[in-house]
């Protein structure tokens, strides 16, 4: 039988809580998703700027890496689409895609060397083994919000990149199967990158919302 001060004891003390499910070196080196959150980056800059050799940087880091459709994410929608909310852009601006070097194109005018460095990107053959990473597209009404459900291994190093078409803010979270937060980046136009390192292997939730006003495309990537 517990002496009455054991028994008060085990009452007051606190209740350790479940801790997250990150690795004590949380994070790893840049990886292929990384990457494309900085392609993403220097396109937007060329798209401002009006240069073309931050677009030819962002043309040359995303078409480097490999995409692959993303199977084994599942995704639910929660919220109410607003049925008279305008619509976005026609979809998510690629570096890699074939518009951003008809940009490029026209960018480098009648400069002939400009000329040729597009011409020369354009004309190369990737060398050495390419990064690879996985992606999902989706599109979400204001106030909604996507859960996508996905599975990460322990000790490896993980990253999740956002990027929307510009119209509205994105917010990105990520928890892990006990709802602990490992991630939160606040909503903006920009894209946004989460890396961290699972302590073992689980299932995390990552959430999208839309805080804007527009319908807001977007695409998910993971390492």
């Amino acid at each position: 039988m517990l002496r009455p001060f054991l028994l008060i004891a085990c009452l007051a003390a606190p209740v350790r809580a479940e801790e997250a499910n990150l690795s004590a070196d949380p994070k790893g080196p840049p990886g292929s998703a990384a990457q494309l959150i900085l392609a993403q980056r220097a396109y937007a800059a060329a798209m401002t700027t009006g240069e073309v050799l931050p677009l030819l940087a962002a043309i040359h880091l995303a078409r480097a890496v490999t995409l692959r459709p993303a199977t084994g994410w599942e995704k639910t929608t929660t919220g109410e689409a607003l049925a008279d909310a305008p619509s976005g852009r026609a979809g998510v601006p690629d570096p890699a895609g074939p518009a951003a070097l008809t940009i490029a194109q026209n960018l480098a005018g009648e400069n002939p060397d400009l000329q040729d460095l597009v011409f020369d990107l354009d004309a190369q053959v990737p060398r050495g083994k390419a990064r690879t990473a996985i992606e999902a597209r989706s599109d979400l009404a204001p106030g909604q919000t996507d859960d996508w459900r996905l599975p990460l291994f322990g000790e490896v190093a993980a990253e999740l990149a956002l990027i929307g078409d510009g119209d509205g803010p994105l917010g990105l979270t990520v928890r892990d199967e006990s709802g602990a937060t490992v991630c939160a980046v606040p909503a903006t136009t920009g894209p946004v990158l989460c890396g961290f390192t699972p302590a073992r292997n689980g299932f995390f939730v990552v959430s999208v919302t839309n805080t804007g006003r527009t319908v807001n495309s977007y695409r998910l990537i993971g390492n």
